[in-house]
């Protein structure tokens, strides 16, 4: 049996979410011996990496897998909220998951041509984000009007667009860089398309305004919350230009918002924002309609009407490349998880590609029988 990696037993255990003691109790062992397996000091027999491999859902050949050469980690994950030991675990849950899905896309890229990375230079830094915003539009030539395909664009631009179940409500989305190539993860657990939106326009200002921060300013209390303003006001002003935007709101009630709504793929909670911020309402104006959204309920998820008008992020980067592989005969569905021996979960967030599909597609040279 090829070695077993330490790094891969500490990987999976957190994708999972879980606690070396409560992995060592599911297991019948002790904690030190689960440590001892993620420091490499001693390896799991082999009965106990299958009691592993079924506990935590990951294949063994992937506790064997050794990360492609030229791999680097990811650079600091831009998460939203850093306060406590469950929003922790789940950021934890969520860096191993990026992870997997990148070395997923390393793995897709020496097969097909994947659109390169273009994240502009925006300049000099302390550029502010309604400047850096618009610098952006500029360099993707998409000038002052709405963007109501915004997965595409983010896609063409080289940014990989995923979808996970993030399993907390307060991680919404996050991104990251790894070897070169951003990535974008939007939780798929709350299905609101105006927050989601928002979302992907928020990561994309941590990837050009924040790339080269350091851990430390990510995690300081202060500087993370400066840096959430900024990227805040970035997709603000890059999903509503102050030129166009500006020119339209001529009815600051909700119902003259809602009416916007469609049109520019936002949420009546965020042009409200954007009108204070470009001063098409006053301090008063911007408080009272937020005091009625939150009398209606439309500060909660999906909360607001007509959300369902708003098209989607759409990523299809991933699954488009996987339909080529197939139907070009490059590759087999029922053949991925042997080149990436990775949980069912990563394969789908990565490719959108179910596992139904991946075990129901037959090798062509097997004969299925009728059942008796």
């Amino acid at each position: 049996m090829s070695a077993v990696l330490p790094e891969r037993i500490a990987q999976a255990r957190e994708l999972q979410g879980l606690t070396k003691t409560e992995i060592a109790t599911a297991l019948g062992v002790s904690p030190a011996a689960v440590a001892q397996w993620e420091s490499g000091v001693k390896s799991p027999t082999a009965e106990n990496l299958a009691l592993l491999a079924r506990e935590v859902g990951f294949p063994i050949a992937a506790f064997q897998r050794v990360q492609p050469v030229g791999f680097s980690q990811p650079g600091p994950l831009s998460f939203r909220a850093r306060s406590n030991a469950t929003t922790r675990r789940a950021n934890v849950r969520a860096e191993q998951l990026a992870k997997l899905v990148a070395e997923s896309y390393v793995w897709l890229s020496e097969r097909v041509a994947l659109p390169l990375p273009n994240l502009p230079d925006v300049g000099a830094p302390g550029v502010s984000p309604e400047e850096a915003a618009q610098a952006c539009r500029r360099a993707w030539n998409l000038g002052d009007r709405p963007i109501l395909k915004l997965g595409e664009l983010l896609e063409s631009q080289g940014i990989i667009i995923a979808r996970a179940r993030l399993g907390n409500e307060k991680l919404d989305a996050f991104s990251c860089l790894v070897s070169s190539r951003p990535f974008v993860f939007l939780g798929s657990d709350k299905q609101d398309r105006a927050r989601s939106r928002f979302d992907a326009a928020h990561e994309l200002a941590h990837l050009i305004l924040h790339q080269h921060y350091a851990e430390r300013h990510l995690s300081d209390s202060e500087d993370h919350k400066e840096l959430e303003q900024q990227a805040n006001a970035f997709a603000s002003a890059f999903l509503m230009p102050a030129t166009t935007f500006g020119q339209e709101v001529f009815d600051t009630t909700l119902n003259g918002f809602l009416r916007l709504k469609e049109r520019w793929g936002v949420s009546a909670q965020a042009m409200v924002v954007r009108s204070f911020q470009l001063q098409l309402i006053d301090e008063y104006r911007r408080t009272e309609l937020f005091r009625q959204m939150s009398a209606k309920g439309w500060r909660k998820a999906r909360g607001e009407p007509l959300d369902d008008l708003i098209p989607e992020v759409n990523s299809s980067v991933g699954k488009r490349s996987i339909e080529l592989l197939t139907q070009g005969g490059v590759i087999h569905l029922w053949e991925i998880p042997n080149e990436i021996p990775f949980p069912n979960e990563v394969l789908h967030v990565a490719f959108n590609i179910t596992p139904e599909s991946l075990y129901d597609a037959v090798a062509p040279n097997v004969v299925l029988f009728p059942k008796a």
